[in-house]
């Protein structure tokens, strides 16, 4: 199961008038608690939180995971468009998981097995519910993304827009340290990994998932730094 929790500006962007009404499949918060009730017949619930900012002309919406922070963000969405959001949404989350799998160098199953997990994980996204409703900690976070987004698109190349150039964004937000309410810090990428292996019928402990994610990081960083001269 999916939960969106959509903050007024989310909501507002998921909306359409139509004769005078606002039409809208953003249901209004008291709807959640009846359905949370009965969250425990399901055997994953994952909730995120959506927020959507204008930069000129353009929409960014951003999603974020409540309980990792793990952060994406969508470019240039039509407003009230759910089902094209959702397609996106679903493609680039998987996809992002499996290449970050690969970096930290994980034992894979084989190709049909792994396909086997996808599609199970891929059922459990299913349904899809969007509420009216904002954590303001998550919120804090997604404003230091976004933050990183504006300075693209006022300071610099202009905000990512084709799915590489969004995930080679999100790795910056995914990779820094976050805390929740004053509790221990973490890092939103190897939080979400840890979450991720099992799903994808992959056995690493946490230990090895966050020595992995490490060496990745080591790795990445000499690749953009690029070879030391010596004098």
């Amino acid at each position: 199961m999916l939960i969106f929790d959509c903050t007024k500006d989310a909501a507002d962007f998921f909306s359409k008038k139509a004769k005078g009404k606002i039409i809208s499949a953003v249901k209004p918060s008291a709807a959640a608690q009846s359905l949370e009730a009965d969250s425990a017949a399901h055997e994953r619930v994952d909730r995120w939180q959506l927020h959507v900012a204008t930069f000129g002309k353009t929409h960014v919406l951003l999603a974020m995971k409540v309980d990792t922070r793990y952060a994406m963000m969508f470019v240039g969405l039509k407003r009230n468009d759910m089902k094209g959001f959702l397609e996106q949404f679903n493609s680039r989350y998987l996809a992002e998981l499996l290449v970050l799998a690969v970096n930290v160098r994980g034992e894979m199953p084989p190709q049909a097995e792994l396909q086997r997990h996808v599609d199970v994980w891929e059922e459990s996204l299913q349904p899809v519910h969007f509420f009216k409703r904002s954590d303001r900690s998550v919120q804090a976070h997604i404003n230091d993304v976004l933050y990183m987004a504006a300075y693209d698109a006022y300071e610099g190349e202009g905000l990512p827009v084709e799915a590489p150039d969004l995930i080679a964004f999100g790795e910056v937000p995914n990779g820094m340290f976050r805390s929740i309410r004053g509790g221990d810090y973490f890092i939103p990428a190897e939080l979400e990994l840890k979450q991720a292996f099992p799903r994808f019928g992959m056995v690493m402990t946490d230990v090895e998932i966050s020595e992995g994610y490490k060496s990745w990081r080591s790795r990445r960083r000499e690749q953009d730094l690029g070879p030391e001269f010596e004098d």
